[in-house]
C-alpha cells in the first residue's frame, strides 16, 4: 500500500464516460462498482482505496510525529506556569494561560511564538512531503486531494495533541469530539470528489 491515496480507475475510456454519467444518475453506483471490480472493458479496472485507507492516509503521519515531538519540547518547558493560571482565579482563563506561555522564553524568544512558528511550519511541509512521497509514475494515485484533506485535517490533529499553540483554547472532551468528526467526514471523501480542482483548463485562444 503506497502513502498517497489512490483514485478508482475504470477499466476503459468507454466506462469513463458511464462512471462520470452517475453524476446525472445515468448508472446505479452498484453497476460502476462492479464494473471497477471485475474490470470490466478493455483494460483492467483499479479499485482506490477504500474507506479505512483514506483515513490513515489523509493524516501525515510524519508531519504529526514531528509536531508532537517539538510540542512535549514545547509543553515541558510551560507546564508549571500553565497549571498556575488554569488554577487562578483569573475571569479570563484563556488569556492568563497565554501570557503565563509568554513568561518562558527560550534563548529569548517567547514559547508562545515559538509554538506557532513550529505549527506554521509543519502545515507548511504537509504538501511538500506528500508531494515528495507522491510517485508521478503511478496514475492511480491522487496527491492533490491527499493535499487539500491533510492540510484540512493537519490542525484537527494538532488541536487534539494539545498543541501549545492552542493551550489557552484546549478542551479535552471539544477535541475528541472534533477529531471524530473530522475523521468520519475525510474517510467519505474519495479524491474523485476533488479531482475537478486539479485539472487543467484548456487555454482559450
Amino acid at each position: 500500500m503506497g502513502r498517497i491515496v489512490r483514485t478508482a480507475q475504470p477499466a476503459s475510456p468507454v466506462l469513463q464516460r458511464r462512471l462520470e454519467s452517475t453524476i446525472g444518475g445515468n448508472l446505479k453506483a452498484e453497476a460502476v462498482e462492479e464494473n471497477l471490480q471485475t474490470g470490466a472493458g478493455d483494460g483492467k479496472a483499479k479499485k482506490g482505496d477504500d474507506y479505512l485507507e483514506r483515513v490513515a492516509k489523509y493524516v501525515p503521519a510524519e508531519i504529526v510525529a514531528f509536531f508532537i515531538f517539538v510540542n512535549s519540547i514545547l509543553d515541558n518547558a510551560v507546564k508549571k506556569p500553565v497549571a498556575v493560571a488554569q488554577a487562578s482565579d483569573a475571569k479570563d482563563v484563556p488569556d492568563a494561560v497565554r501570557t503565563a506561555i509568554q513568561t518562558v522564553t527560550m534563548a529569548g524568544f517567547s514559547v508562545w511564538d515559538i509554538s506557532r512558528v513550529v505549527f506554521v511550519i509543519a502545515l507548511a511541509m504537509t504538501p511538500l512531503y506528500l508531494k515528495s512521497m507522491s510517485d508521478s509514475a503511478d496514475g492511480t494515485e491522487a496527491p492533490g486531494a491527499n493535499i487539500v484533506m491533510s492540510m484540512l485535517a493537519f490542525p484537527f490533529w494538532a488541536y487534539a495533541v494539545d498543541a501549545v499553540a492552542f493551550r489557552p483554547w484546549h478542551d479535552g472532551a471539544l477535541a475528541s469530539i472534533m477529531l471524530a468528526i473530522f475523521t468520519v467526514i475525510s474517510g467519505a471523501v474519495r479524491p474523485e470528489y476533488l479531482s475537478g480542482l486539479f485539472k487543467r483548463k484548456p487555454s482559450k485562444k
